[in-house]
């Protein structure tokens, strides 16, 4: 049985609103008015009440890391035998290769991302992190380009 998560905010205008928004973070808010049946002042307001209210928590720009020379991406799963939880966040986030982070279940404490120029700068990642701990890593292949459009949740 799932918990109903939706909040009243989230009407179905907001759920269109935000459906738009997850598929092109800079449509217009006149684009997005025309999408759902709105005025672009309404829609700038409700954007805006979802941004205040936290449903919104940032726009960000993804990156072709191909185009920009790092041709290499990994995934990292590490587990610290030396380090604090806070103390591998903290080394985490310090390390410019690492492109995102989760900490997770499992056998393993995080999962990391990376992104890096050579095999052997990839090579020279790995033995930092094992400094402190295990870590697995699987290179990827290929990913998605396009970012999956939120769909509406549904109570139970």
């Amino acid at each position: 049985m799932y918990k109903n998560v939706i909040n009243k905010t989230l009407d179905d205008l907001n759920w269109n609103i935000l459906k738009e928004l997850s598929a092109d973070a800079r449509i217009s808010t006149t684009e997005i008015g025309r999408r759902v049946g709105l005025s672009a002042p309404a829609v700038a307001d409700r954007v805006q009440k979802l941004e205040k209210e936290g449903f919104i928590k940032s726009y960000r720009t993804v990156i072709d890391f191909d185009k920009i020379g790092l041709t290499i991406q990994a995934f990292i799963t590490f587990k610290s035998s030396t380090l604090k939880h806070a103390e591998s966040i903290k080394m985490i986030d310090a390390m410019p290769e690492v492109v995102e982070w989760h900490a997770i279940t499992g056998n393993f404490c995080m999962i990391i991302k990376v992104a890096v120029c050579s095999s052997n700068e990839l090579e020279a990642f790995i033995e930092r992190l094992q400094e402190y701990g295990e870590t697995t890593t699987s290179l990827i292949l290929s990913e998605s380009k396009d970012a999956k459009v939120l769909k509406k949740l549904i109570s139970r």
